[in-house]
This record gives C-alpha cells, sequence and structure tokens, in this order.
C-alpha cells in the first residue's frame, strides 16, 4: 500500500526545446534535497526535481479542481474539461503545437481525480520547451467548438458505459462515497452523474476553465535531466504574462457530513459475483489529529492485506475460505477526511451475509489483538521496498509532488514519507483501530451478485 498512488500507464513523449535570453525571476528559488521551487508573482508554483541518470524529462502541470470541487447539478464538469483540454478548435498556434507532438510520435495524456487534474509529457531533455509552450496555450486561449463538445460528451458517456462493463464495483464505490459524504461533494463520482452530463452545457464548461484554470492554480512538475534555473525560464517565458483570475473563496471545501450510526445501502442492480464494501471514514494527512494517525492508517492497510502477511487475507480466503478476493484501499492525500474500504468478494456458495459476519467478526478479533514487531517490522519493510522501487520512475517522482500539492501538503513532506512510516508502533497502529472502526464511522455497501 503505496501512500502516493501509482500512475497512469506511462507515454513516451520527445519534443523541442528553443533557446531562451536570460530574464529575472519573479520569487525568490527554494532548495531542499535537490528539489527547487520557485512562485512567479501571478501565484504559479513551478517545483523541479534533478534526476541525471537519464536524458528524459517528465512534464506535469496540476490544477486544483476535480469532482470535490463541483455542486449539484454540475457533477462531471472537471471531467468533460479535462476531454476539452486536447481540442484545438480557433487557435493555430495550439494546433501547430499538437501537430508537432504527433509527426515525432509523442503521447500524453491526462487525469481526473476528486481533488485534481493533471496533464503530462515525457520527454527528451532537449524538447521541454514545447510542453511550456502547448500548456500556456491550454491556459489561457482554449475554444472548443459546439461540435467538439457534443463529441466529447458522448465519448465520456460511452467511457462511462464501458467503466461499468470493466469495473463491476464501480457503481458499489460511488455509492460507498455518496453514503459516506452525504454533506461534501466528495459524494459527486469524477465522470459525473449522467443526468448533470446531459445538462452540461459548453459555456458553463469553459466559465469552469476561467475560473480554475489560472497561473495561481496550478502547479508545474519537472522531475528529470535538467537545471532548475533552466525551467524557471522557461517558466517566465510562457506563463508570467498570465494574469491572475481566480474568484476570492472559490477554493474553499467544507465536509459538513457527520455520521452517527452505521450507514448502510444495498445496491439495486446486481452483478456476477455479488460483494461486500465496508468502509470507514478515517483521516487524511492534512486533517489528522494527531498527525502520525495518517502513516498508522497506512501501516494498517499493509497488514490487513500484504502478501503472506495478510491478515485479513489469511484469516477469511486461506483457512476459512469464505473469501475469494479481498482488497484493501486507503489514500490519505485527500484535501479532507479519507475512506478506508475492505472490499470482499465471496467464495463459491458462501453468502453476502455470512461474508459480512465474518469480516466483522475478524475485525473484532484484530482490534483485540497487537501485531507483533516482528510482522509489523516485515510490513514495514515491505512498504519501503516498494516505495523505493517506484520512485525509480520520474513520472512517480513528478505525481508524487504533484499530488500532494493539489490537495495543501507541502512537497517536503513527501520526504518524510518513509521515516514516518519507520517509526510507526504497534500501539499506534492499535489507537486508529479502535479509534476509527467503530459504528459511528461505518459505511457497509451490499453489491447483490444474480443469486442471492
Amino acid at each position: 500500500m503505496i501512500l502516493f498512488r501509482k500512475p497512469l500507464l506511462l507515454a513516451l513523449c520527445l519534443v523541442g526545446l528553443i533557446s531562451i535570453s536570460p530574464v529575472s525571476l519573479a520569487a525568490d528559488i527554494i532548495d531542499s534535497d535537490n528539489i527547487s521551487e520557485l512562485i512567479l508573482s501571478n501565484g504559479l508554483k513551478i517545483i523541479v526535481k534533478a534526476d541525471h541518470r537519464s536524458s528524459s524529462v517528465v512534464f506535469q502541470i496540476w490544477y486544483k479542481t476535480g469532482s470535490s470541487y463541483e455542486s449539484e447539478g454540475i457533477s462531471g464538469i472537471s471531467h468533460m474539461l479535462e476531454h476539452l483540454m486536447f481540442s484545438a478548435n480557433g487557435n493555430a498556434l495550439l494546433g501547430e503545437g499538437f501537430n508537432r507532438l504527433n509527426k515525432i510520435g509523442a503521447k500524453g495524456s491526462a487525469y481526473t481525480s476528486r481533488d485534481s487534474t493533471f496533464y503530462y509529457h515525457l520527454l527528451a531533455k532537449e524538447h521541454l520547451a514545447l510542453a511550456f509552450s502547448v500548456e500556456a496555450e491550454r491556459m489561457q486561449h482554449l475554444s472548443p467548438s459546439i461540435n467538439d463538445f457534443i463529441i466529447e460528451k458522448k465519448v465520456i458517456k460511452e467511457e462511462l458505459h464501458a467503466s461499468l462493463g470493466r469495473e463491476p464495483y464501480l457503481s458499489a464505490h460511488n455509492a460507498l462515497y455518496e453514503q459516506a459524504f452525504k454533506n461534501s461533494a466528495y459524494r459527486f463520482p469524477v465522470i459525473g452523474r449522467l443526468d448533470d452530463l446531459n445538462a452540461l452545457t459548453l459555456s458553463r464548461t469553459m466559465l469552469w476553465h476561467k475560473n480554475y484554470y489560472t497561473p495561481d492554480n496550478a502547479t508545474i512538475v519537472v522531475v528529470g535531466d535538467v537545471e532548475a534555473s533552466q525551467v524557471f525560464k522557461l517558466a517566465e517565458k510562457y506563463f508570467s504574462a498570465i494574469s491572475k483570475r481566480r474568484p476570492i473563496g472559490s477554493n474553499q471545501f467544507v465536509d459538513k457530513t457527520i455520521l452517527i450510526n452505521e450507514i448502510r445501502w444495498v445496491m439495486p442492480e446486481a452483478n456476477k459475483l455479488g460483494g461486500v464494501l465496508l468502509a470507514f471514514k478515517v483521516p487524511s494527512i492534512n486533517t489528522s489529529a494527531p498527525f502520525w494517525e495518517a502513516y498508522a492508517l497506512e501501516v494498517l492497510a499493509g497488514w490487513l492485506e500484504s502478501g503472506t502477511n495478510s491478515r485479513l487475507s489469511k484469516a477469511l480466503i486461506r483457512d476459512r475460505q469464505l473469501a475469494y478476493e479481498i482488497t484493501i484501499s486507503y489514500s490519505p492525500l485527500y484535501r479532507k477526511d479519507s475512506v478506508f474500504i475492505i472490499e470482499a468478494i465471496p467464495a463459491y456458495g458462501v453468502s453476502l451475509a455470512q461474508l459480512e459476519k465474518a469480516l466483522l467478526e475478524e475485525i473484532v478479533q484484530i482490534k483485540n489483538e497487537t501485531i507483533n514487531l516482528q510482522t509489523l517490522e516485515k510490513i514495514k519493510n515491505q512498504m519501503i521496498a516498494t516505495e523505493i522501487f517506484d520512485r525509480d520512475s520520474n513520472f512517480i517522482q513528478a505525481k508524487i509532488i504533484g499530488q500532494a500539492e493539489s490537495v495543501g501538503i507541502h512537497w517536503s513532506e513527501d520526504a518524510q514519507y518513509i521515516p514516518r512510516i519507520k517509526v510507526i508502533t504497534a500501539e499506534q497502529v492499535n489507537t486508529v483501530l479502535h479509534k476509527y472502526f467503530i459504528a459511528a464511522k461505518k459505511v457497509v455497501v451490499i453489491q447483490r451478485s444474480y443469486k442471492q
């Protein structure tokens, strides 16, 4: 279980660098642990991490917008805008940039989540300027046509249909968030609700672009074989003239959802296998009090799922043969509270009621014991080894920084991840179990099968 989620499939992108003359930068440069940060006078943050092991460079631009910024009637607008950002209608410079990328076989993509949207390019270092040029144009002069909008709306509907077919528990996960965050924008699915998508207009979507795709709401992250001064000059050249335009208070987010008793929800539609989603509202890094709780929850997730040390898999799959599969998910990178999800698929002939009862029994048993020190050290070592291995990728290094910054966590916290995991104790894991794995923080979603 890794603190910063694994990225999308990487795409190799080669583009062209132009020479620039010296310019004066707009803010002081901060250097720490081979990472340099600059904030331009318009609020744009640029973070550079030098990694000279290869000639490639990762460019990512992150915007603080996603489904948690949305409201009733416009769910999915952030995701719709992500699709429209690949339109070059009415912008010859942007069209030329896209064509240059295509001609050299370059690839790039984007991803929208609850708290952020980011666009990325994987580049040879001598071609970095084109990424800056294209993203500056998309920030300033995006002008999709109504035909572009209609086409992308159809594409998203097809994407929604395909996702439901490919991920049979997607609807159940969406229902879980809707139940856990009834009075928070986290209740909205990232792709949006179908009714909202049908009602969405191009003018409303472009207003979203105007309000959220601004330099003071964005972070550029560059990782690879570069010098920070070179990257900062490119940022100044292409972005310094773009004005701030954020509406005051538009990034505020209040979660008024308070669970008093357990929430249960049975999905109206069935799927082939059925399943139980057992979740608990827990803190993120931003809401942990004390601060170590989020890291203790990370270790708990590792204990419940990781390999041969997996507490739940051993008990319910190998020993009792009640579950076919058990998956644990927890992300501490949220603007507000997160959810700790245990997803279980029943073994053949096992009812959902039996499976849920067994899950709850195991949780009670786990709360009544303390993880032994040998197992704890194995789990932490496994987590740290996985983290180190994944960070061999420039893309993941950039994604770690951008994702943290987008939820209000300074990039310097990343350097503390391994030290914080190392010092988590068995008592701290037990503490978060007793504090958060209780009825008042529990949400259960039942995905019925055709046979049950």
